[in-house]
């Protein structure tokens, strides 16, 4: 790192080098960070679809392929959207009623 004499170079050397330590240090932090985070939202994801088929399954069985569903959502706003419907319904038909039908809005919509 020492190839030059000059004050000035040694100083930048020591200036770069600062930041290439700065940058891998960065790096090793961030990753826990952000698996931490993506950890945080699946589990929200997982603890509000599982209180969805809890509101759910006091009407009756739940059909495979809506819990399926519920349980492979992971947009927390649908979630939540999910949750207070559930809460709403009076039984599991009504609550697969009511996303079929905010399944066609959503087709128009993007067409």
């Amino acid at each position: 790192m020492d190839d030059y004499e000059d004050e000035f170079v040694k100083r930048l050397q020591a200036s770069v080098q600062h930041v290439k330590e700065s940058r891998k240090m960065e790096e090793k932090f961030m990753l826990p960070e952000e698996l931490l985070r993506d950890e945080r939202a699946e589990g929200k994801a997982e603890g509000k679809a599982e209180s969805i088929l809890e509101l759910l399954e006091e009407y009756g069985p739940i059909p495979g392929d809506l819990k399926a569903r519920i349980l492979s959502e992971v947009n927390l706003d649908t979630l939540k959207r999910w949750h207070k419907l559930s809460a709403r319904v009076h039984s599991v038909e009504a609550f697969v009623k009511e996303l079929e039908t905010e399944d066609r809005q959503k087709c128009r919509a993007s067409v």
